[in-house]
């Protein structure tokens, strides 16, 4: 009955994504690779505007965060990342509550299936975990947040950002290449009988 209304819902293709992912333990995704060799003239034209309240995030600000969305493992991932120097997480907080948040990684790469460990080249920084309340989004918070994460990394030293965008993810995808990246690949990452399988070889792309 399950498996139907699923069907009945999400159309073949996911219902059949379903019995694969629960039955089975197979699940995958495809993925794209961005890179951005940062233009800084650029970067900041882009920020002209920019007049967002932003703060570096603390472990306790993200418990001003929806509850359903910040529990459990992420809090426990998001406290070991805010006492590492190699992560930085800016955000911003209204009437108490924090409505968004976002994450620099100046190391390692945080992937949703880690088979083996993927680590940055000291001139990269990676973006990852963007999260928009519901009730902020339509005000382009993703877009200027992505430039000004570019800039942080500039800031740092650093020259070349890192992204990755599941397939599908149009309005992701239209973000990064608005601020400038290009798509150097694409990769596959995903379970097969509970088995994690991540095709991601960083250096073919390094070398690009």
């Amino acid at each position: 009955m399950e498996i139907i209304n699923k069907i009945k819902k999400y159309g073949l293709k996911e219902g059949i994504r379903y019995v694969l992912r629960e039955v089975f333990h197979i699940d995958y995704c495809k993925a794209h690779y961005l890179r951005l060799n940062i233009d800084i003239e650029k970067t900041s034209e882009l920020l002209h505007d920019f007049d967002l309240p932003v703060k570096e995030l603390s472990y306790e600000d993200f418990l001003k965060g929806d509850r359903t969305v910040f529990k459990g493992e992420k809090l426990e991932i998001y406290h070991r990342r805010c006492q590492d120097p190699t992560y930085k997480a800016y955000g911003i907080i209204e009437n108490g509550e924090l409505i968004y948040s976002t994450w620099i990684s100046y190391h390692r790469m945080g992937m949703s299936v880690e088979r083996k460990a993927m680590f940055l080249l000291p001139n990269e920084g990676y973006l990852e975990d963007s999260y928009c309340a519901p009730s902020a989004r339509g005000r382009g918070l993703h877009s200027k947040m992505n430039n000004f994460r570019i800039k942080k990394i500039y800031e740092s030293g650093r020259n070349r950002v890192i992204a990755i965008v599941i397939d599908g993810n149009v309005p992701a995808m239209k973000v990064q290449l608005k601020s400038g990246f290009e798509e150097l690949g694409t990769f596959w990452q995903g379970y097969f009988l509970g088995i994690k399988i991540n095709t991601l070889d960083k250096k073919r792309f390094d070398d690009k």
